[in-house]
């Protein structure tokens, strides 16, 4: 699983994600990393977007994707598509998901996913098979544990 979170909701997916598949983590980090304050981060997120000059991550260890079968990518919706980080990796790193499957969970502030499959079919090799994504309104995160639970068991059974 690979994944990036901001505020630590995205954070929280992942650790239950983890535990409930036994499932290696491995945690985007930009260089930069985006302020805490709100309204900070979101001007930045813009400007990042706007200019197309998107953050730096920290890949130097990545390990090898080789051993999964299921890549499960977790990331906040931001402007109705995945985070500027996510998008990062995908367009640095997307190429190493040929003949995966490949998953998204995400959490929003209540406009749903936005052009998140959009996204991940662009930025993969047409040999990705991409899987049903799994959103949720970041508020609603407590109420839906069993509802995540319940997606994350079916990704694995698809083939």
């Amino acid at each position: 699983m690979i994944y990036f979170s901001r505020s630590g909701n995205t954070e929280a997916q992942a650790q239950l994600a983890s535990d409930v598949l036994r499932a290696d983590r491995y945690e985007l980090v930009v260089q930069q990393p985006y302020p805490a304050n709100y309204a900070a981060s979101v001007a930045r997120a813009t400007e990042e977007r706007e200019s197309q000059q998107w953050p730096i991550l920290d890949l130097s260890d990545f390990p090898s994707l080789d051993q999964y079968q299921l890549i499960l990518l977790g990331h906040p919706i931001w402007a109705m598509t995945p985070a500027n980080p996510m998008y990062q990796f995908l367009a640095q790193m997307g190429q190493q998901l040929a003949n995966k499957r490949v998953a998204s969970f995400s959490t929003n502030a209540g406009y749903g996913a936005g052009d998140t499959q959009i996204v991940l079919n662009k930025l993969t090799p047409a040999s990705t098979r991409m899987l049903p994504n799994y959103t949720v309104h970041d508020i609603e995160l407590a109420k839906t544990t069993q509802a995540f639970k319940q997606w994350l068991q079916k990704m694995v059974i698809v083939k």
